[in-house]
């Protein structure tokens, strides 16, 4: 499935989804080509209820539909005395969860969102859920707002975390580019591109005492550390989830994520 998105001399920007094997692709381009207009594509798969549901894990992607301000440098603490010296990966949070006040009016309407790092958030009410249905690997983080004025208020928020990680994806996996990568560690800055549908692939064996809620050895964004810890960059693990998790939060009306089913395979 190809997502287009294409911009005028207004600035109006029109999404068109089209499968790839469509007749009216290259028609598309062409007529782009002819009226000068650039345009961004997008690459994505598209998943039937019966692949959701069947899926050993899922990628759980907060899609922007909330994105909030929250992170190191809004406040929020992590350990590096068991991380990579080079980019504090995989940095351990030793704190709640801090965002901006801001950008607390962007809660409104929302059940569930993401930080501009993709750290999955939920009200408490679908955290009380989620911890109800015994999902294993899960546990929270009260989330805070930090005002203007210094205060910090807690919200009625949970940061929804993962108590281990699995080993390394497999090495068929793709739709994930490395950029800026720590030369250490070698575990930061996997990141989602737009040229091919990430398609993340594990090993059946590395899966065998998976959680339902679970944390990747691949880290997204880039990391940069400073002698400031506000100023400093950390990379963060990807949240993989079973579909038991999925339903939860769908019942609950939650369409802030995206869910991308991963793909096993026997060794490799």
């Amino acid at each position: 499935m190809r997502e287009y998105t294409l911009f005028g001399k207004r600035e109006i920007s029109v999404v068109v989804t089209l499968a790839e094997d469509d007749a009216r692709v290259p028609l598309l381009f062409e007529l782009l080509r002819k009226h000068d207009r650039t345009w961004i594509e997008n690459h994505e798969d598209r998943y039937t209820e019966e692949e959701l549901d069947n899926a050993r894990l899922l990628l759980m992607w907060p899609n922007g539909e909330c994105k909030i301000d929250g992170g190191i440098w809004r406040g929020t603490t992590y350990d590096l005395s068991e991380a990579c010296p080079a980019c504090g990966t995989p940095a351990r949070q030793t704190s709640a969860m801090f965002m901006d006040g801001e950008d607390v009016p962007k809660l409104e309407g929302h059940r569930a969102g993401g930080t501009f790092v993709e750290v999955p958030c939920v009200d408490e009410r679908l955290a009380e859920e989620l911890e109800a249905s015994g999902a294993t690997g899960l546990y929270f983080r009260s989330v805070y707002a930090v005002m203007e004025d210094g205060r910090q208020v807690k919200l009625r928020w949970k940061q929804l975390c993962a108590k281990r990680s699995l080993p390394p994806m497999s090495p068929l996996t793709t739709g994930l580019v490395v950029t800026e990568q720590c030369e250490v560690c070698k575990r930061n800055a996997y990141m989602k591109t737009s040229d091919a549908p990430t398609r993340i692939v594990y090993r059946a064996s590395d899966l065998a005492d998976a959680d339902d809620v679970n944390m990747t050895w691949e880290h997204y964004n880039e990391a940069d550390l400073q002698p400031d810890m506000r100023e400093t960059s950390l990379s963060y693990p990807y949240i993989l989830v079973t579909p038991k998790v999925m339903r939860i939060i769908r019942a609950a009306g939650v369409t802030e994520f995206d869910w991308i089913p991963i793909r096993v395979v026997e060794g490799e």
